[in-house]
């Protein structure tokens, strides 16, 4: 099968989390097939538990049939050996080993990765699959679902400047956002999180997956404890928006509601000033002066990178990368049309004009990441599920004035000056 036709979508992420009970079983199992493998003695407990962590992975590509292959890094500095990251301690260098053995001994089938310095939507990574022989193994040893186990990492996580995993002491700080943000966890792990089936959703479900599992929050840092910090990880933050709608909570249907341009409400309130005083032209910010109000999606898009990146050049590239992964349409704008509608935006805009090009969104990723947190507490008090997408919130409907009013209460105690709009 050819890369150019293959479907990468629906492929698995290597889960470095992920190894077997100490049952009778899967001990048999790992034991054989280290044999199998000539991993014998010393070699045996060397390698076990990173044979273990790849039958893990296998078995659960197999058995939820979510996707054909299992995709993985090779690079060696990839999973660092932060326990608090890496419980079980996976070195890449001995995965590739026990990879390279399954491949010879025909457990495997592998497909190698590619990298394109110019396109990286080109770029793909290594990825492997279990073969018949290796699914008879299984099946000779009894191994099932059940003893598979997952092994928890630290739900917050902090990263550095080139994005790689970064330890830190404990403090205070640390301390409380883990425990409300296990705690966040554990009550969406007693609710049904599903979405409705319709048309729409299953046209989606045709080419992608979705793990309905995969209810975990960790808080994700960059650089330090001041900037980042927003929420990820559920299956509900990786959907189309327009998919959103259909989500269900215990079966019950749902409603969204966000802070209206939230990071500009931001930016207004640093400076002790109101948008709504400053701009008297439109309540949204995105619509522009001379400027079709159909294009707001793509003036929005500009704004918020410029808002982001140290200059033009860098504007244009993320703009074309945008487009390149459907998440614009149509005709990209000249780079004339961006430089004009970033000069209007400015003109209509004079006192935070100057954060165009100042790098600015972890800064108040931060902020809002702290206001999200506050929504939730105040949530998880009363015993409501809601699920967080950064700056929007979803909750069963019989919730929804209740969430309305926790999302103002939340603005108000982060002292903006500038109010957005809930909607």
């Amino acid at each position: 099968m050819s890369p150019e036709i293959y479907n990468y979508n629906n492929d698995i992420k290597f889960d470095i989390n992920l190894s077997l009970s100490s049952q009778s079983h899967p001990n048999s199992f790992l034991y054989n097939l280290s044999e199998e493998l000539g991993l014998i003695g010393n070699k045996h407990k060397k390698y076990s538990d990173h044979l273990a962590c790849i039958s893990a992975n296998l078995m659960l590509l197999y058995l939820n049939k979510r996707g054909e292959f299992v995709f993985y890094s090779r690079d060696n500095n990839l999973y660092k050996s932060i326990e608090r990251y890496n419980p079980l301690k996976i070195s890449n260098r001995k995965i590739k080993k026990i990879i390279e053995l399954l491949i010879k001994h025909e457990f495997l089938d592998h497909r190698k990765g590619r990298y394109v310095r110019h396109d990286k939507n080109l770029s793909y990574r290594s990825r492997f699959r279990p073969t018949p022989k290796f699914l008879n193994f299984l099946k000779k040893h009894y191994l099932k679902k059940e003893h598979v186990l997952e092994k928890n990492s630290d739900v917050i996580v902090l990263r550095n400047s080139n994005k790689q995993l970064k330890d830190y002491p404990e403090d205070r700080f640390t301390n409380k956002i883990r425990r409300e943000c296990l705690s966040y966890n554990n009550i969406l792990s007693f609710n049904k999180i599903s979405v409705l089936k319709n048309k729409q959703v299953e046209e989606y479900l045709k080419d992608k997956t979705i793990d309905f599992k995969n209810k975990s929050y960790q808080r994700i840092f960059n650089g330090d404890f001041k900037h980042g910090g927003r929420f990820y990880g559920p299956w509900w933050l990786n959907i189309p928006s327009e998919l959103r709608q259909f989500i269900t909570i215990n079966k019950n249907k749902t409603v969204e509601y966000d802070y209206s341009s939230l990071i500009i409400h931001q930016i207004y309130s640093a400076e002790s000033l109101n948008y709504f005083e400053e701009n008297t032209y439109s309540e949204d910010p995105y619509l522009l002066r001379g400027i079709q109000d159909t294009e707001r999606k793509i003036n929005k898009a500009i704004i918020q990178i410029a808002l982001n990146c140290r200059d033009f050049e860098n504007l244009n590239h993320a703009l074309v990368s945008e487009y390149k992964r459907g998440k614009l349409s149509g005709k990209k704008p000249s780079k004339k049309e961006i430089r004009k509608r970033l000069d209007i935006f400015k003109e209509m805009n004079p006192k935070i004009s100057g954060y165009i090009y100042k790098q600015i969104a972890l800064k108040f990723q931060f902020q809002d990441s702290e206001i999200a947190s506050n929504i939730i507490s105040k949530c998880n008090r009363e015993l409501i599920p809601v699920l967080s997408i950064h700056d929007s919130f979803i909750v069963e409907n019989k919730n929804k004035s209740f969430i309305k009013n926790v999302m103002s209460k939340a603005i108000e105690e982060a002292r903006f000056t500038s109010i957005p709009l809930i909607k």
